[in-house]
């Protein structure tokens, strides 16, 4: 599995979202140049966030991801397996959650 391929790629993603002269839609994410296996490749295509998940993707990213494209936490965390919700609610308390 290429886990740090596939967040660069969502990482490089967000940032092009920030350029205002990029006209791409917040699901369109180039995957070119990224060297990313079949599964990957399919939770990218699909926007499957609980295949990033599953697949290592940071939640910092998950959560940039799921914004960009108008999601509230509560409208992407009921696609969480029941065991990734219990774990997400184990750390509600941490600083950075916070901000």
């Amino acid at each position: 599995m290429t886990q740090y391929a596939l967040n660069k790629c969502i990482f490089d993603h967000l940032r092009r979202l920030e350029n205002p002269d990029d006209n791409r839609a917040p699901d369109d994410i180039v995957t070119a140049g990224y060297v990313l296996d079949a599964a990957e490749l399919a939770a990218v295509d699909n926007g499957d966030v609980a295949a990033f998940h599953d697949l290592g993707v940071h939640p910092v990213l998950i959560n940039g991801y799921c914004r960009a494209n108008g999601w509230k936490r509560a409208d992407y965390k009921q696609l969480f397996r029941a065991d990734q919700i219990a774990a997400a609610e184990a750390t509600e308390g941490v600083r950075w959650q916070k901000s």
